[in-house]
């Protein structure tokens, strides 16, 4: 596979053009329920999903090797955000905010902003799943390390390394404000 910095911008160009597709205000739907699942990834998951697979082997008397550990980290908590943005995306009545989209240049500004953002955090996530759990990606062979030097300057500017984990919340709360507001 090529380097990881093209997957990223692969995602997140497709979340750009989904956004477009969609319209801004049935994104912005899904920007909140991406909210939600990263205050869940940062608050509870990274924190208590290592203490609950330590207790699950323990159960059954097995021994947890560090890199088991952090491939059940990283394939767990990056199949819940997929799982969350995906439900984000089904059904015909998603969450959405209402109001009348702007039209012309500017709602394409808007649409091209907020696909830019989803796809940031989607993607920037994902790759920080794999960046705290040392990459296990590597042993599936889809990563081959070392990084290359612009990955390497663009893994410092990852949505969990710029933010503290209750940004997120706060973020949901705005978010639901804005959205019942009349």
């Amino acid at each position: 596979m090529g380097p990881f910095e093209i997957l990223w911008l692969a995602v997140t160009l497709f979340f750009i053009m989904i956004s477009l597709a969609r319209g801004y205000l049935r994104e912005l739907g899904v920007t909140t329920m991406i909210f939600v699942s990263l205050f869940v990834i940062t608050e509870f998951g990274v924190k208590y999903l290592p203490r609950l697979l330590h207790k699950g082997y323990d159960l059954f008397n097995a021994n947890l090797a560090l890199r088991t550990e952090q491939h059940w980290i990283a394939i767990s908590l990056s199949l819940f955000l997929i799982f969350v943005v995906f439900a984000s995306y089904a059904g015909f009545n998603t969450f959405a905010f209402r109001g009348k989209p702007l039209t012309g240049f500017a709602g394409f500004v808007i649409a091209v902003l907020v696909g830019l953002l989803n796809g940031y955090l989607v993607s920037g996530t994902l790759w920080w799943l794999q960046e705290i759990n040392a990459y296990p990606v590597v042993d599936l062979g889809v990563l081959v390390l070392p990084l290359t030097t612009p990955a390497e300057f663009m893994a410092h500017y990852l949505p969990q390394y710029l933010v503290p984990s209750m940004f997120w919340a706060v973020m949901v709360m705005v978010m639901l404000i804005l959205r019942v507001r009349r």
